[in-house]
């Protein structure tokens, strides 16, 4: 049974966490009734915390202009990378503030370089927010 779009939009909007895992675990039941439950090993890479919003999802953003900003060099969200498939990691999750100075050169290159080095690995980038 899908859900219908009323009750999918009820449950995006909802803060009770607990119960969207009920949810979940019910839906879970209802088409692996086995029992079998799986997950997978992944990262959050953070790639700059500078922001220019403040929204109800971070808690480590810093304002432009904090001495303790920072966008991380390739080499270091290569480390990190490499630090999550020695731990037999599969993925990653590309997240960070709304920077000023990055512009789409930026991205374009740091998820062509992760590609090109990394090419089976699963990448999520740049989850929406919500302000």
């Amino acid at each position: 049974m899908a859900l219908t779009p009323v009750q999918a939009l009820d449950m995006l909007n909802s803060a009770d966490l607990l119960g969207l895992g009920f949810e979940a675990d019910a839906v879970r039941k209802r088409l692996h009734p086995e029992g079998v439950v799986t997950y997978i090993v992944d990262r959050n890479i953070n790639y700059t915390n500078v922001c220019t919003e403040y929204c109800s999802f971070c808690a480590f953003y810093r304002p432009v202009g904090s001495p303790e900003g920072y966008i991380q060099p390739l080499e270091s969200v290569f480390q990190k990378i490499d630090e999550t498939l020695a731990l037999g990691g599969t993925g990653i999750l590309m997240q960070g503030g709304l920077h000023p100075d990055l512009k789409i050169d930026y991205y374009e290159n740091l998820l062509s370089s992760i590609k090109q080095r990394y090419p089976i690995l699963h990448c999520i980038a740049f989850p929406p927010r919500r302000f």
